[in-house]
């Protein structure tokens, strides 16, 4: 049966409602990409020379999608950390699905790594330092925590243009977190810099915008047939669960319309 709006359920006491973005990830055991997805961590792995020595940290990992892909596509070893229980949760299950024995994750902090100095050779960051409360310490826990001459990999959205106020006020109502309109390519790229770290290379590119139509059925697809957790749910939790996801994704399409994507390597 197609999907339609007409038939989604708009009760407020859906279990969906409340719950936070990482942990609808978790629930639905979605492959939580960076920016780029398999573009951008092919780009990292051939540029920042990601191999099977590699120790990488999974930052602010969600269900460990990152380092997976490192893993199955030249053995690197790596740990995550990530503030959602259930996220991590996830991350551990799916290590041991692919055979990523030596991968691990647990619960915490990024501005509080529990690791030593000069652990690892690569972080990958993807676009969480825009959702880390204290950035400042964040980075510079990254810094401490990279070998000499170490990495960090991110995917950084970034905005050419300033979104107007009511498409930031639709991102906050659907996420709880408020972006900043004034996150430029040029913030972001003195943010790393003030830590310390130089640019090595990048690349940048814009970013699809979906019709309302477009989106709805895309969601409906990967909530009723392509995602291997949902499509078992019933039909009570799949409509509500459809709903919510797709107010979520609609106002992070919106703002598509005014951002762009800088993929790049930081030495530290």
């Amino acid at each position: 049966m197609k999907c339609s709006a007409e038939v989604i359920n708009t009760d407020k006491s859906s279990p969906f409602q409340g719950m936070s973005y990482p942990d609808l990830v978790a629930y639905m055991k979605q492959e939580n990409t960076p920016p780029g997805a398999g573009f951008t961590l092919d780009y990292w792995i051939e540029n920042a020379f990601i191999d099977g020595s590699s120790f990488l940290l999974d930052l602010a990992c969600s269900t460990g999608f990152s380092s997976r892909y490192c893993y199955d596509k030249v053995g690197a070893t790596a740990e995550g950390v990530d503030l959602s229980h259930k996220a991590v949760e996830v991350a551990n299950e799916k290590a041991k699905v692919v055979g990523a024995s030596r991968n691990a994750y647990k619960v915490g902090d990024a501005c509080q790594l529990p690791y030593a100095d000069h652990t690892f050779t690569h972080v990958l960051g993807g676009c969480n330092f825009a959702f880390i409360q204290d950035r400042e310490k964040g980075i510079l826990e990254c810094k401490r925590v990279l070998k000499d001459n170490g990495i960090l990999c991110v995917s950084n959205y970034f905005y050419f243009e300033t979104p107007p106020v009511d498409v930031i006020d639709a991102v906050e109502r659907s996420l709880g977190w408020r972006p900043d309109p004034s996150w430029d390519y040029d913030y972001w790229n003195n943010f790393y810099q003030r830590a310390g770290f130089v640019l090595g290379s990048e690349m940048k590119f814009g970013l699809e915008v979906k019709s309302e139509s477009e989106l709805f059925d895309s969601i409906c697809s990967y909530i009723r047939d392509e995602n291997e957790c949902t499509s078992q749910l019933d039909a009570s939790l799949q409509e509500p669960l459809i709903k919510h996801f797709y107010e979520v994704r609609k106002s992070l399409n919106e703002q598509r319309n005014y951002q762009g994507v800088a993929i790049q390597l930081w030495h530290k």
